[in-house]
């Protein structure tokens, strides 16, 4: 079995990877990752002032770990803030650092995936603006069937027919929105695999698979 210290003190913290002085958000000893004689990865917060969180992988979510919790070596973790003043990494980088290729790879995979997001919210918005174009007549034909009659009790009901399911449905379905949720849940998987580096990459640079503020 082995015990990994992750923290600032360099006489008790053992991390692959230097953690600066001037990084004030992670504790002296902040957290520690166990990794067992069969292979099982385990992470625990050790009192730190700023806390230790590990991201979800499906929205983007970091998680703060309040007791001992099983993780991967891909397992990407945050100690203290998600700026310069914290330190993030993917867990295998705390024992073995350097080598970021499979890290850059599922950086690559995370972008393709958001692209193709991208093109399917895109698709949708083509279609809502011709729907929205025929949805009104559609719902003004439904309503003159349902009030036939010219009394201004069925002109109003025509109307509030026709304009509160248009309404709805451009509520309940907002591409802007759409893209700026993307766009928000994109930033959460750009951090440079880098642990000594706290640049959220662009789509470019996760493309190139190179940083352009380590550069590596």
């Amino acid at each position: 079995m082995r015990t990994i210290i992750l923290g600032r003190e360099k006489e008790k913290c053992n991390q692959a990877f230097p953690i600066k002085e001037d990084v004030e958000g992670v504790s002296r000893v902040h957290a520690q990752i166990t990794i067992t004689d069969n292979n099982d990865w385990y992470l625990e917060d050790l009192g730190s002032s700023n806390g230790t969180f590990v991201r979800d992988e499906n929205t983007g979510e970091l998680i703060p770990v309040t007791r001992k919790k099983m993780i991967t070596p891909m397992t990407f973790v945050v100690l203290g803030p998600d700026n310069s003043k914290g330190c993030s990494f993917f867990a295998k980088q705390a024992d073995n650092y350097g080598d970021f290729s499979e890290e850059r790879q599922y950086l690559l995979q995370k972008d393709e995936e958001f692209d193709e997001k991208l093109k399917q919210i895109e698709k949708s918005a083509k279609m809502q603006s011709a729907i929205k174009a025929i949805f009104p007549v559609l719902m003004l034909t439904i309503t003159m069937i349902i009030f036939p009659d010219n009394t201004s009790q069925a002109w109003i009901g025509r109307g509030l027919g026709t304009v509160i399911p248009s309404l709805l449905f451009l509520w309940l379905y907002n591409p802007a929105d759409k893209k700026n949720e993307l766009k928000g849940l994109r930033e959460k998987f750009s951090h440079c695999p880098n642990p000594c580096c706290s640049n959220k990459q662009t789509s470019k640079e996760i493309r190139n698979m190179r940083c352009s503020k380590c550069k590596k």
